[in-house]
């Protein structure tokens, strides 16, 4: 396990936040080149949602560094989310991405910025959490259920 600290990041960390994202969508690219392939603009994109995501008060902006506060070793976004009307169970949290640096992997990063993401839901009185993650992704697919999330629906695509 490695040492990590987790915190609330802030616009300084914005730069490694998306350089942990471009690793995760080289991983989710290696399952499915076509449907994970980024538009030109992704990376700009991708960099106004964590900053919309800052001043969010549902939201959580997380990053693990090193015990020296140097390196961030991954990162978590998520906020709070509504199902529809005709469920009685109506806001939940949404964990929206969550990306280690390959060579922090399996070390207890993305373990220690879970648990904090959801200390923060329960605080806000959310009774679920909800993730998605590709199947495809074999460390995602044995690290949510290790962390007590349950399959509970699929997405299904068809090339046309």
């Amino acid at each position: 396990m490695t040492a990590v600290r987790v915190r609330r990041a802030t616009r300084a960390d914005l730069p490694a936040i998306v350089a942990r994202w471009l690793e995760l969508m080289a991983t989710h690219q290696a399952i499915d080149p076509v449907l994970y392939a980024t538009a030109d603009h992704a990376e700009g994109t991708y960099r106004a949602f964590v900053r919309r995501h800052f001043d969010k008060p549902d939201s959580v902006v997380l990053v693990a560094t090193d015990a020296g506060d140097r390196d961030v070793l991954g990162y978590l976004v998520g906020g709070g989310g509504q199902r529809a009307p005709m469920f009685r169970v109506r806001q939940v949290g949404m964990i929206f991405d969550l990306a280690v640096r390959p060579d922090q992997r399996r070390r207890g990063v993305g373990g220690a910025l879970v648990d904090a993401a959801l200390a923060h839901f329960q605080q806000r009185g959310m009774p679920f959490v909800q993730v998605n993650f590709d199947p495809g992704n074999q460390s995602a697919s044995a690290f949510w259920p290790a962390r007590g999330f349950e399959v509970l629906l699929c997405e299904a695509y068809r090339p046309l």
